[in-house]
């Protein structure tokens, strides 16, 4: 670990959470480690912070990606267990934003979700916005609103083992997300599909929300912080480039600036390209005056980066490629009108 990383950590535990770095000169973008877990700063590996799914899992059952029933499942978080529990066994770990940003979200109600209780937040200083989730929480403090802006750091709950389900308490943890949401208009197209519940989250579902690894996201700011986001996705490997016959410009487009391309000539939108990087996360979008003749064309894929286990994004079929039903999701909430 390097002198500068030593420095900014002892300057971390100074406040008593873990910030991965101090704001970078000119900005304010600054990480923090979500539990008081010192081991992933302290550059150590999975089963010092990683909660596995069970006592004959490994600990990588616990991080990104398609970790779950054999590699079948995709988890869109990190779980991370607790430093201190009670007599009772009940955790005792506070829980910290991520970033700086704004209360969206908070669901009080274990029942209501397989997330449990849980609050989101959304980083609307950078670009692209991102938010940051935080899941079976045992509670959340009180006197945090909605619209209300959260320091980095700051606590905002306790870890537990809520959920619509039955986590054990011995399996208490954190689960974690950061990514972005890809629609302001979630509700309309949840009520398209054949669900048997409400959405009772409206923009803040899990289905309208496609996750980032966090692991990596940490790791590269660890390396080398970056001023915002958008530096980071430019790391992200292109996995394939879809256009999609529509001439308004998509709620990520106009929410994410610097996530769009304009056009050259003052030709009219007739189509858009949207490039897509591991597992769906978008990453870039470009005006085109193409008018096509089918709703969507793909223009290119790299099957090598690709998952082959859970969460494809093309298919391939009679020699022909095809979005998955995954990718086909995402298009639709993206383009959502």
């Amino acid at each position: 670990m390097s002198l500068a990383f030593n420095l900014r950590l002892c300057a971390a535990l100074f406040f008593g959470k873990y910030m991965l770095s101090l704001p970078l000169l000119g900005t304010t973008f600054s990480l923090a480690w979500p539990t008081p877990n010192p081991s992933f700063a302290q550059g150590l590996g999975y089963h010092t912070f990683l909660q596995k799914t069970g006592p004959d899992k490994d600990f990588s059952s616990g991080a990104f990606g398609c970790v779950r029933n054999y590699g079948s499942k995709f988890h869109e978080g990190l779980d991370l267990f607790p430093l201190r529990v009670n007599s009772r066994g009940v955790a005792q770990d506070s829980i910290f934003a991520a970033l700086k940003g704004r209360i969206v979200h908070i669901s009080t109600l274990a029942s209501d979700s397989a997330y449990g209780k849980y609050i989101v937040l959304e980083h609307e200083e950078f670009e692209p916005v991102l938010y940051s989730l935080y899941a079976h929480l045992n509670s959340i403090n009180e006197g945090l609103k909605i619209g209300e802006p959260v320091e980095v750091a700051q606590e905002i709950g306790k870890m537990g083992n809520t959920a619509s389900f039955h986590i054990p308490l011995n399996r208490s943890h954190l689960h974690f997300e950061v990514g972005i949401r890809l629609s302001e208009k979630f509700d309309i197209w949840y009520n398209r599909q054949k669900f048997k519940t409400k959405n009772k989250h409206h923009n803040f579902n899990g289905y309208n929300l496609v996750g980032l690894d966090p692991i990596k996201f940490y790791r590269e700011y660890q390396k080398s912080p970056f001023a915002s986001p958008a530096e980071y996705l430019t790391t992200l490997p292109l996995v394939t480039k879809i256009q999609v016959s529509h001439s308004r410009a998509p709620f990520l487009a106009q929410r994410n600036p610097s996530m769009t391309s304009t056009l050259v000539s003052n030709q009219p939108v007739k189509s858009w390209i949207c490039s897509f990087g591991p597992f769906g996360f978008p990453l870039k979008f470009e005006k085109s005056s193409l008018v096509l003749n089918e709703p969507i064309r793909i223009l290119s894929y790299d099957e090598n980066l690709d998952s082959d286990l859970c969460r494809k994004l093309i298919l391939k079929r009679n020699g022909k490629l095809y979005p998955s039903e995954q990718l086909e999701a995402y298009l639709e909430l993206i383009f959502l009108d």
